[in-house]
C-alpha cells in the first residue's frame, strides 16, 4: 500500500491545518481586506468621476446655451445696427439731394439774374454798335 495512515500522517494534517489557519490569519485576511478597501476606494473615485462628468456635461450644455443666446443677441444687434445705418444713409442721401437741389435752384436764380443784368446792360451797347455800323455802312455807300 502506498499510503499508510499512521501518526506522522495525522501530525502532518494537523500541521497543515495550523499552517493554513496562521496563513489565513496573518496573510490572506489582511490582504483580502486591503484589496476590498482598495476596490471600495476605486469605486468611490469612479463614482465621483462619473458625477463630475455629469456635472461637466451639464455645465458644458449651459455654456453652449449661453453662447448660443449671446450669438443670437449679437446677430439681432448687428441687424438692428445695419437697419439704423441704412436709415441714416437714406436720411443723409435725402438731405444731400435737398441741399443739391437748393444749390442748383440758387445757381439757376443767380444765372437768370446775371443774364437779365447782362441783357439790360447790353441794350445801350447794341444801340451804339448799331449806330456805328449804320454810320460805316453809309460812309461806304457814300464813298462808293
Amino acid at each position: 500500500m502506498l499510503l499508510s495512515i499512521d501518526g506522522t500522517f495525522l501530525i502532518q494534517i494537523l500541521n497543515f491545518l495550523v499552517f493554513w489557519t496562521l496563513l489565513n490569519y496573518v496573510f490572506i485576511r489582511p490582504t483580502r481586506r486591503a484589496i476590498e478597501a482598495r476596490q471600495r476606494a476605486i469605486d468611490e473615485v469612479n463614482h465621483a468621476a462619473a458625477e463630475l462628468r455629469k456635472r461637466a456635461e451639464a455645465l458644458q450644455a449651459q455654456a453652449e446655451a449661453k453662447l448660443h443666446d449671446a450669438r443670437r443677441r449679437s446677430d439681432e444687434m448687428l441687424r438692428a445696427a445695419v437697419a439704423r445705418a441704412a436709415e441714416e444713409t437714406g436720411a443723409i442721401d435725402r438731405r444731400a439731394a435737398a441741399d443739391a437741389a437748393a444749390t442748383v435752384q440758387l445757381a439757376h436764380a443767380t444765372v437768370a439774374t446775371e443774364r437779365a443784368e447782362a441783357i439790360a446792360k447790353q441794350g445801350p451797347l447794341v444801340a451804339e454798335l448799331a449806330r456805328t455800323m449804320a454810320a460805316k455802312a453809309t460812309d461806304l455807300v457814300g464813298a462808293a
